[in-house]
């Protein structure tokens, strides 16, 4: 389906963000249910955040270091 993002993209913040959530809602019955591993996981990692919360990146040192390893 052909689409322009430039437009998307230019669209007030209030229109994207439901157009997002119409995208996102289109796609629950396809999305896999959430493991009971992918919980444990995830609750693990926020009991070692609130444990330390200064050991991690803020989003721009992560985005920065993605970008730099992968170029984009």
């Amino acid at each position: 389906m052909p689409y322009n993002k430039k437009e998307l993209l230019a669209l007030p913040d209030k229109e994207k963000m439901a157009l997002a959530e119409e995208l996102w809602d289109s796609l629950d019955e396809s999305i896999p249910p959430i493991t009971d591993e992918e919980i444990a996981f995830a609750e693990e990692r926020l009991k070692m955040h609130e444990a330390n919360p200064e050991d991690g990146l803020t989003w721009e040192e992560f985005r920065d270091k993605i970008r730099q390893r992968h170029g984009f």
